[in-house]
């Protein structure tokens, strides 16, 4: 009987061991194929801005969206658009965003928020106290599977500040 039993605690050991496995190749997989997504968006990314001094570029003012002003700029290739800048100014910043698009969806966003010490029309602004953040977003399959914070911390795709950051670009 005694032998059973150790068979059984040999057994139990192994089961656990290969469900660990079989659970670690899973999250690897997923990791992969997430990672595969990741070396997509940036490839389309660096094949925009390759490329991006030969679109057709459109623009025009936005004073609607901001108390100082803005612009939106726009550009397409022969398809499509794949790619929409804009900046928009306030008292004490600036807000930079690039939008990226591939067959109609976007992949990738990338914010830029600048805040001024002071004004800049007043003699102790100084260019060299502006604070700067940078927020990087990638989209796969219209939803988005990272988000990187200004800190380069990538933040969990099931934590509170991952799903604040989805809506607040989803209103963007």
């Amino acid at each position: 009987m005694e032998i059973v039993y150790q068979l059984l605690a040999i057994t139990t050991i192994h089961m656990r061991t290969i469900i660990a496995s079989v659970i670690t190749l899973f999250l690897l997989n997923g990791l992969s194929a997430q990672n595969q997504e990741i070396a997509e968006i940036r490839k389309l990314y660096y094949e925009t801005q390759q490329n991006k001094e030969s679109y057709t570029q459109l623009s025009q003012d936005d004073f609607e969206h901001s108390s100082e002003g803005g612009e939106l700029s726009a550009y397409r290739d022969q398809k499509e658009i794949r790619l929409i800048e804009t900046v928009y100014y306030g008292h004490m910043g600036k807000s930079e965003r690039a939008y990226y698009f591939t067959k109609g969806q976007l992949y990738f966003v990338f914010v830029k928020n600048y805040e001024y010490n002071a004004p800049p029309t007043q003699p102790e602004y100084d260019d060299l106290k502006t604070e700067h953040q940078e927020w990087r977003y990638y989209f796969w399959n219209n939803e988005m599977i990272r988000c990187i914070s200004p800190e380069g911390m990538f933040l969990q795709a099931d934590s509170e500040e991952f799903t604040q950051q989805k809506q607040a670009i989803s209103e963007l």
